[in-house]
């Protein structure tokens, strides 16, 4: 065996060298690798952490346009009363009115046939007077 070194020590060597070398690629690699690894999970965690509370910030404005839109709902919602009250008070006044038109479209009827009946009379007045003035001319001439 000592003769086996003699002649392959050299090669032992350099081959125990490589593995030698090649473990500490290895180890080194290794090392890089996870120093990577636990970066990534440190920006993974930053990352998390940032979308956290920009869902957080999203949340809170959400409420707050929520909490814009119910009050203008409500303000909306007091405009419609108002005006479903004034549109209210308008109706009411104009079935007054019409009440008042009605009226008086039949008082405007009622003097309407009162006219017509005064014509009516007046006509069959001017006729006997028509008649009576015929007799009087025939009474006033002398007889032959």
């Amino acid at each position: 065996m000592p003769t086996y070194f003699e002649k392959y020590g050299h090669t032992v060597i350099t081959v125990a060298a490589i593995i030698a070398a090649f473990v500490g690629l290895v180890t080194i690699h290794g090392n890089r690798f996870d120093a990577q690894d636990r970066r990534l999970d440190a920006q993974d965690k930053l990352i998390s952490q940032l979308f956290e509370l920009f869902n957080q910030r999203l949340d809170a404005q959400d409420r707050l346009i929520n909490q814009h839109f119910e009050a203008v709902n409500q303000r909306l919602d007091a405009q419609d009363r108002l005006i479903n009250q004034q549109f209210e008070a308008v109706n009411q006044r104009l079935d007054g009115h019409d009440k008042r038109l009605d009226r008086l479209t039949d008082e405007v009827s009622e003097l309407r046939r009162l006219v017509v009946g005064i014509s009516e009379r007046v006509s069959r007045n001017e006729g006997e007077i028509d008649v009576i003035r015929e007799q009087l001319r025939i009474a006033d001439t002398p007889s032959p």
